[in-house]
């Protein structure tokens, strides 16, 4: 049901992918959605509420939403016959050209569109359902972000920097470490930090850190699982099993099992 889709070039430094959701899973099925670093803009164009989160939050009818950085997994169950549903993910720091305000404030909340008063308008996912086609509804995404560049804040790059050195370590760099390479005061740099991404340093390399551990897991053997914890930075496998409980709510060994070339960014049960 998931597919994911590359943004136009000049969007690339901002928007990590746009994505769909549509099939006809069964009622009450549970989906678990990981954590991943990034923050999402969210469009129901369905005719029914499709989606519920265990508080009974649920996602309405040609309705959009925003998705607050994650800090570990969130369960939605499907309460409707079918599921179409479009997102647009922005990279860690790509949210902060389109508006100043501190993604600190929004972790962890699933917004509806009225209530964020940024970026995307509410008749939004109106505007999508009424093209025929993916490709009509991803330009007319397209063509907003692109007209809302004219208008972009400045980026943080010393923020980007960070968060890029963070991937490529694996989320494995110490903060401290962190601190001497970009040779700032550590409270200044983690309150900007927090500003632009929604997360610390250290929350954001522990979801870095989860998700190589999960890519590692699912070219691997379950027979394996201690030297993955070990390469990936965990102190043993139970250090491994007890992460992978809490930011995604299942064993190390689901993610053995799943095809190493698929995105991965919900678990259905």
């Amino acid at each position: 049901m998931y597919q994911e889709y590359p943004p136009h070039p000049v969007l690339s430094p901002y928007i990590d992918k746009y994505w769909e959701v549509k099939g006809s899973p069964e009622m009450g099925e549970k989906m678990k959605i990981l954590p991943d670093g990034c923050t999402d803009f969210i469009f129901n164009l369905d005719d029914a509420r499709n989606l519920e989160d265990k508080n009974r939050f649920g996602v309405d009818p040609l309705h959009g939403y925003f998705v607050g950085a994650m800090k570990t997994y969130s369960e939605l169950s499907v309460c409707a016959g079918s599921l179409h549903v479009i997102g647009v993910r922005f990279t860690p720091c790509g949210l902060t050209i389109f508006t100043k305000k501190p993604l600190g404030e929004l972790s962890g909340q699933r917004l509806h569109l009225r209530d964020v008063g940024f970026l995307f308008h509410e008749e939004f996912a109106s505007l999508l359902r009424e093209k025929s086609t993916l490709e009509e509804r991803l330009q007319v995404i397209e063509t907003f972000l692109i007209s809302r560049l004219k208008y972009a804040e400045e980026v943080d790059k010393q923020i980007v920097w960070t968060t890029g050195v963070i991937r490529q370590a694996g989320g494995l760099l110490p903060v401290r470490e962190l601190m001497s390479r970009v040779c700032i005061c550590q409270r200044h740099f983690e309150r900007r930090f927090k500003h632009a991404t929604g997360y610390t340093p250290k929350e954001y390399s522990r979801v870095v850190k989860f998700r190589r551990a999960m890519d590692v897991l699912r070219q691997v053997s379950g027979n394996n699982l201690f030297s993955v914890a070990v390469d990936c930075g965990y102190y043993d496998s139970s250090h491994l099993v007890k992460e992978f409980k809490k930011l995604s709510g299942s064993s190390p060994m689901v993610f053995t099992s799943l095809p190493a070339d698929t995105p991965i960014t919900y678990l259905g049960e």
